[in-house]
């Protein structure tokens, strides 16, 4: 899983140095960025919660709360 982040983090930064060369505008760049990353870091996690809560499976929702620190 670490691994897949950190290729994802670097395909996103690479895109963004890349349009910031060319002149875009840093703050939407940055925007744009952050937006992505944390859409593709928490895409996966997400569709679990909800396939876990769909399928009734409260152990596994119980283990993927308990993995991602949520209450």
């Amino acid at each position: 899983y670490r691994s897949q982040a950190e290729h994802v983090r670097d395909e996103l930064t690479a895109k963004a140095l890349a349009a910031l060369e060319q002149g875009g505008d840093a703050q939407a760049i940055m925007q744009d960025l952050a937006w992505k990353l944390t859409n593709r870091l928490i895409h996966a996690p997400t569709k679990s919660l909800q396939q876990a809560a769909r399928d009734g499976d409260n152990e596994r929702l119980n283990i993927l709360r308990d993995s991602l620190g949520l209450e």
